[in-house]
């Protein structure tokens, strides 16, 4: 298996480091909130499992949920996938862990939605292993931890790996298939595309985008093949094989297609490519609707939520792999093959640069629908640690390598320090370039997971039979209601009209609404009791009414 995977041989301080970020990841994501799309992706998993189960003359799984106000366990059926609004989702993740909810006779929300955070750690867990093993194909044991920690200690990367399970598992299949890209391309064995190709087809399940890495390999392949007319053949039909391989594995395990493939990848391209969310975007002081979005909105979201140093050595990196692109394009009559590339190690960062480049041409030329700060490109970021790491590389040519140590050490060590500190809000994180500014230009807990920290403190610190709250804020802050403790879930009860209240709940996030015009009744009959402060920001308030 060491032949088609990894050589753990003399790994030994890495693996030490992975028990230590396994055991710590088991105990804490308990800890995470519920973000806002988690109950309508629960929600599609049953959809496609019932359609699984219809293939199979299997008798159909009838919804069962805890409603609002009196705890009942209230039961439907759900929709048939064709007439489902977002049956052209991939499901990839959500319907295994629907059939593994029912298999398991998981009953209470609770433990359903923990069962799913358990999951969804696991899997970026596992990705991680493959990134390291990515970067030991061209860089030394310290290196390859130093890319390894960069990816796991950036401070949303490690909250979101917890419950986002659409753009962390993107970017964990995403990055396995990058794996194997990189495996097949120099080593050329069959073996490497079959799971290349197994992998993609994972991550399209998750987001059509997974199509990128199949135009990177073919765009090399292509690119190489003109040397040579018997080299051409050959990489025509690896192509081919990998097509092949790709479609059989998608409509395999895409539900959504087994009616017509075809007309339902034609179906799930439209619906992507002109998706139109109605949501609007705080950012730069100002909202924005998510289709219309600033052109550098990815650009700036990256850089003022990732840990400084890893964007100052991208920057170093991105722009000498350019570099050597031009000189290669410039020189390429003087080289043996005449190829954009002198070596394996070239062929790795270009691969990491052309992923980058081309999904941010692609977003920016074609406006793409966009919320949520950079998430919708979490799947970049492997690429973005790649090209940081050779811009150490770089500087080994002109700084003292000790020196560069010490700063990517305490680089490391400043956010691990940031992540335990602010356990377990770290999704707000902005770098320094922004510290003075977040509250007024950016957004904070957009997905609502800190909703679930003040209903818990107000049920863990006011004793009432019954707590009448007000949400003040566009985030649903009833779906945090499912990972309440079952004999206390019924204790609360959201009204309708802020005079109803005795308990007033915000995250700070109004999509626009102008809440500022209620602010007078808020500020005159109510009084701020607790509050989730990151950075010296609130992110999460609780107001009690005055006596």
């Amino acid at each position: 298996m060491k032949k088609i995977f990894f050589n753990i041989k003399n790994e030994k301080y890495f693996f030490l480091i992975l028990i230590v970020y396994f055991s710590i990841g088991s105990n804490i994501f308990t800890d995470y909130g519920i973000s806002w799309d988690e109950v309508n992706e629960r929600f599609s998993g049953f959809v496609s499992l019932n359609e699984v189960y219809k293939l199979f003359n299997l008798e159909p799984i009838t919804a069962r949920t805890v409603e609002p106000p009196n705890g009942d366990i209230i039961k439907y059926e759900y929709p048939a996938l064709s007439n489902y609004i977002y049956k052209e989702y991939g499901v990839l993740f959500n319907l295994p862990l629907a059939f593994l909810e029912n298999i398991l006779a998981v009953k209470d929300t609770k433990d359903v939605f923990l069962l799913r955070h358990f999951v969804n750690f696991l899997i970026f867990f596992i990705s991680t292993i493959f990134f390291y093993y990515t970067l030991r194909n061209f860089y030394s044991k310290v290196v390859s931890v130093i890319g390894f920690l960069f990816l796991i200690l950036s401070p949303r990367i490690f909250a979101e790996s917890f419950y986002n399970n659409k753009d962390i598992i993107f970017l964990s299949l995403y990055l396995i298939a990058f794996y194997f890209a990189l495996k097949f391309f120099t080593q050329r064995q069959n073996k490497f595309l079959i799971l290349f190709s197994f992998f993609v087809a994972l991550s399209i399940n998750i987001r059509i985008l997974g199509l990128l890495l199949i135009v990177l390999l073919f765009l090399f392949l292509f690119l190489e093949g003109l040397n040579s007319k018997r080299l051409m053949k050959k990489n025509t039909l690896d192509i081919t094989k990998c097509l092949f391989l790709t479609s059989l594995f998608t409509y395999l395990m895409w539900p959504f297609l087994w009616g017509d493939p075809l007309d339902g990848l034609i179906y799930t391209f439209k619906s992507m490519s002109s998706y139109n969310w109605k949501g609007l975007v705080f950012f730069l002081g100002d909202y924005h609707e998510g289709k219309n979005i600033p052109w550098n909105y990815t650009i700036i979201s990256f850089i003022i939520t990732t840990p400084l140093l890893i964007v100052f050595l991208f920057f170093i990196g991105i722009s000498f792999c350019a570099k050597d692109l031009i000189n290669n394009f410039i020189n390429i009559d003087k080289h043996k093959d005449s190829n954009l590339w002198l070596n394996n190690f070239q062929i790795f960062n270009i691969l990491a640069f052309l992923n980058i480049v081309i999904m941010l041409s692609y977003i920016i030329l074609f406006n793409s629908t966009l919320y949520g700060g950079w998430r919708h490109t979490y799947f970049l970021y492997p690429s973005v640690i790649i090209l940081s790491l050779y811009g150490i590389k770089i500087f080994q040519n002109y700084i003292n390598i000790k020196i560069i140590l010490f700063f990517v050490t305490f680089s490391i060590l400043t956010s691990l320090f940031w992540i335990i500190n602010n356990h377990p809000f770290q999704y707000v994180y902005y770098n320094s370039l922004v510290k003075n500014n977040i509250k007024k230009n950016f957004e904070l807990d957009y997905w609502g997971v800190s909703n679930l920290h003040t209903l818990n403190y107000l049920i863990d610190n006011y004793n009432r039979d019954k707590y009448f709250v007000f949400a003040y804020s566009n985030s649903p802050y009833h779906y945090s209601k499912y990972m309440i403790d079952s004999e206390k879930r019924s204790k609360i009860e959201f009204v309708d009209e802020i005079k109803d209240a005795e308990f007033i709940l915000s995250n700070h996030y109004y999509l626009n609404q102008q809440p500022y015009k209620k602010d007078k009744y808020l500020f005159d009959n109510f009084e701020v009791i607790y509050e989730i402060n990151i950075n010296n920001i609130s992110i999460n308030s609780i107001f009690m009414k005055k006596l």
